[in-house]
Order: C-alpha cells, then sequence, then structure tokens
C-alpha cells in the first residue's frame, strides 16, 4: 500500500512539474525541454488510459506540439522566421524523434535531445 502512495505522489509532482514548465517554457528562449515533454505525456496519459490509439498516436503528437510552441497560437507574437523554424522543428520532431515515445515510457532526454540537436540544425540550414 506504501508503495502506491510513493508512485501516486511521484506521478502527481511530474504532472506539476510538466504544467509548471509549460507556463514558464517562453522564458527558456522557446527550447524544448524533457520536463515539458514527459510532464505532457504523463498528464495525457492519465487523461486517455482507456484509449490505446491516442496514448501511442495522439499524446506524443500533441506534447510535442504543446513543448514546441509554447504560445497559444502558432502566430501569437513571433516573427515569421521563427514561426518557420518551430513549423520545421515539429515536423522534423514528428518523424525522427517521437518513435516508441508513450506516456509510460517517453523517452524524455532523447526526445528532447533529438528535436534541439538534430532537428534544430537540420531547421536552421
Amino acid at each position: 500500500m506504501e508503495a502506491k502512495n510513493v508512485k501516486v505522489i511521484s506521478l502527481m509532482v511530474i504532472v506539476m512539474l510538466g504544467s509548471f514548465a509549460e507556463k514558464s517554457l517562453a522564458q527558456w528562449a522557446f527550447t524544448f525541454t524533457e520536463i515539458c515533454y514527459v510532464g505532457c505525456l504523463v498528464q495525457c496519459g492519465i487523461t486517455h488510459r482507456d484509449d490505446r490509439e491516442a496514448i501511442f498516436l495522439q499524446c506524443p503528437m500533441d506534447c510535442l506540439k504543446t513543448c514546441i510552441f509554447p504560445w497559444s497560437t502558432p502566430t501569437d507574437k513571433i516573427a515569421a522566421t521563427t514561426q518557420e523554424d518551430h513549423y520545421c522543428k515539429f515536423g522534423c520532431a514528428a518523424l525522427n524523434c517521437i518513435k516508441g515515445s508513450t506516456p509510460k515510457d517517453p523517452h524524455g532526454l532523447q526526445v528532447e535531445r533529438c528535436v534541439n540537436s538534430f532537428c534544430s540544425n537540420k531547421c536552421t540550414k
């Protein structure tokens, strides 16, 4: 019973960190972070725990979008060149970075590294 409580508390901390990261991501110069992605993915997994399609397809894509576009709409307060860079990163990451990422096994650090290095380099050329 005690181990179950520890898991629940840990999960709540991760979700709260994800929510915090999502709100303050704009302060970090729009850098994709593991904290945002994993927190979002865990929260999505809880919300859609009975929907396998959402967990394996919708959640990773939605969280990728949320953490790459941290503002309310893609046209809010950013220059067109920055917009293009974020759309490029989103497309690159959707194709190359989130394979096998699920709420149970998010591969957060791998996804972060892929988005911030591989996709950033690919999109700035």
